[in-house]
């Protein structure tokens, strides 16, 4: 490869995530926690979950704006975890899958695909792949009859030259390396090839490891994560923590880069459906409070405070700071059907992401039809256990009118309750409000006004 080609494909894709992250944050700032690396064997792009690795022939003679889908769809398959999910199933079949399930949401925030790359609706990876013929025996898969596919003439392939629906002052965007202009994906230079690997993560070969290259659609492939050996595939022995440590970190990063995008305004309408569905039914309850919590005590990309991994490669990108928590309002609903296991779980889970995030206060309401015990304590001085006060009956009101009352506007507040209420504040809080639900069977009243709701039963 010459060392030309290699130099400035590095270049083209860094600058890359760059412009996804101003441009499309919620893509770019889960692009930018791997690591980039050359590899030629790929066809275009790909990622594992632990990096993106690209084929430096590849970057050096494809459009921007195909750079950047490619990027954007190898991490939005990460962030569903299709990098985890394939078990034995066959992997050219899966691939197909994968591209057709996430071409939707890529179309629907707005990024240029070929006008041949299929697009299936409201299915998910196993489904789609269900639906998928079987390859003979030349592995010609054949062409499927898809349940619903999005076959807009308007898009066009990078090497037509068309806009895509891009605005037309992005337009400058789609050239070549070897015209690189104004081009925003050839101009900077590259802060992560061969290094910044993620902390705790080993980066793998770039060759000798990688399944074959297949990439039908030419938008970016999705490997299988690798095992700690570095084995990757059906033969890879992921273990079942490894699995799930894996799938939990995509989790978070991904409602992490949803509310760093809709601070922003730049939240796609599909992407924001499937943040919200993808994984509340499938992830134990614990790491989604956990990460409500991380969200809730803002931490963000500081551009004032830049990363200090790419500074010495020339690059300005931003640092994830936290500004911490003030308030945090904990509401038990101490009716009479309260389990007592269920409650010291959560109660368990709560001091240890207190101590974690350590809000300045936690304010500890008790309420059935009224308040009936309150305290103010610190991060680090909750009890082992709740004395529970009232089992009366229900209602959501009085918690959130105490707090109104004494003018106390909390970071977040923890709703932990059956649900079996229908009696709401009139207006909703300005603060965030997680309602922890711990009915079992779920609650015909389970489904609230606003906020967000976890359940938490078995």
């Amino acid at each position: 490869m010459n060392a030309g080609i290699q130099s400035e494909s590095a270049r083209r894709v860094s600058a890359c995530v760059t412009e996804l992250l101003r441009k499309q944050p919620f893509f770019g700032s889960l692009a930018l926690r791997l690591p980039l690396r050359a590899d030629p064997s790929r066809k275009t792009l790909a990622s594992d979950g632990r990096e993106i690795r690209y084929s430096p022939a590849w970057v050096a003679e494809t459009a921007a704006h195909a750079i950047e889908a490619a990027i954007a769809r190898a991490v939005l398959a990460c962030a569903l975890k299709h990098h985890t999910r394939r078990r034995d199933r066959d992997p050219e079949r899966w691939q197909r899958a994968s591209q057709l399930v996430t071409h939707p949401l890529l179309r629907d925030a707005g990024f240029t695909l070929p006008p041949d790359a299929e697009a299936w609706e409201g299915l998910s990876v196993e489904e789609a792949y269900d639906r998928l013929p079987e390859p003979d025996e030349d592995g010609d898969a054949g062409n499927p009859a898809p349940p619903s596919t999005s076959t807009d003439s308007s898009l066009s392939s990078p090497s037509s030259g068309g806009s895509g629906g891009q605005p037309e002052a992005e337009q400058g965007n789609d050239r070549s390396a070897g015209d690189t202009g104004n081009d925003p994906c050839g101009t900077n230079s590259d802060p992560r090839s061969d290094a910044g690997a993620e902390p705790g993560r080993s980066p793998s070969n770039a060759s000798g490891d990688a399944p074959p290259s297949h990439d039908p659609s030419g938008t970016g492939e999705v490997m299988d994560a690798p095992a700690a050996d570095g084995t990757r595939g059906s033969d890879a022995g992921l273990s079942p923590s490894e699995v799930t440590a894996e799938e939990q970190a995509w989790d978070e990063a991904m409602h992490q880069a949803a509310s760093l995008a809709k601070a922003e305004g730049k939240l796609p309408g599909a992407v924001k459906e499937t943040v919200r569905s993808a994984h509340v039914t499938k992830l134990d309850w614990r790491a989604l409070l956990r990460r409500y919590m991380a969200d809730a005590a803002k931490s963000d990309y500081s551009w004032s405070a830049p990363n200090r991994r790419f500074i010495d490669s020339g690059l300005y990108l931003p640092s994830i700071r936290s500004e911490g928590i003030g308030t945090l309002a904990v509401i038990i609903d101490t009716s009479g059907s309260l389990p007592a296991r269920t409650l010291s779980e959560f109660w368990t889970e709560v001091r240890e992401i207190a101590a974690d995030i350590q809000p300045e206060r936690v304010v500890l309401l008790q309420v059935d039809t009224a308040v009936r015990h309150a305290a103010e304590l610190s991060a680090l001085d909750l009890p082992e256990e709740v004395v529970v006060r009232g089992r009366g009956g229900t209602d959501f009101r009085p918690g959130f009118a105490w707090l109104d009352e004494r003018g106390i506007r909390p970071g977040a507040c923890l709703y932990f309750t059956d649900m079996e209420c229908s009696r709401y504040p009139d207006t909703e809080p300005d603060y965030p409000v997680l309602w922890i639900d711990w009915s079992d069977p779920p609650s015909d009243f389970a489904r609230a006004p606003w906020g967000e709701r976890i359940a938490i039963a078995a």
